[in-house]
């Protein structure tokens, strides 16, 4: 009997040493503030998410492929980060290079892994009219691990989280 109790609650144990290991890596990232451009990728989901892109555009970049390069580069994943503390995007990255962002280049653009931020349902629809118009200024708050992982926290409006940010502008 003891050994069914204890196949029992492996599963809980192990879910609940992921969920404890995943909230210390939030926990002790590295704060960062980026900006965000919102996109309707039509998803069976959407209401449950916003689906966000960072907006890399606005940062200098080693992803472009130079002309005297080979051209089949545009279009193979090549690993990538962005560094906080220049504000660029390198291919190598390098011991200055503290806080980063792991991503790929390709087509001659970063890209990362964050594009979503999960939201209540009921202010998803306002929240993403927000997100996409520029007025609001949408920024994302992010949490990012020493592997170069990064985890939203936040959405910022007008430099206020979401929540507040709502309660200003609809009372919700």
């Amino acid at each position: 009997m003891n050994k069914a109790k204890i196949l029992l609650f492996l599963p809980v144990f192990v879910l609940l040493g992921w969920v404890i290991s995943v909230q210390a890596m939030i926990s002790e990232g590295t704060k960062m503030e980026l900006p965000i451009r919102g996109y309707d990728p039509r998803d069976i989901l959407a209401g449950h998410y916003l689906s966000v892109e960072v907006n890399f555009d606005d940062y200098p970049s080693e992803c472009a492929v130079k002309e005297d390069q080979n051209k089949s580069l545009r279009w193979q994943k090549r690993d990538a980060f962005f560094c906080s503390s220049s504000g660029r995007i390198v291919l190598e990255r390098t011991a200055d290079c503290g806080a980063f962002i792991k991503g790929y280049c390709q087509y001659n653009r970063f890209h990362s892994n964050i594009s979503r931020f999960y939201v209540p349902e009921r202010a998803s629809l306002v929240l993403e009219r927000a997100v996409r118009n520029r007025d609001n200024d949408p920024m994302l708050l992010l949490s990012v691990a020493k592997n170069g992982q990064a985890y939203p926290l936040d959405l910022i409006l007008q430099g206020k989280p979401f929540k507040e940010w709502l309660e200003l502008r609809h009372g919700k």
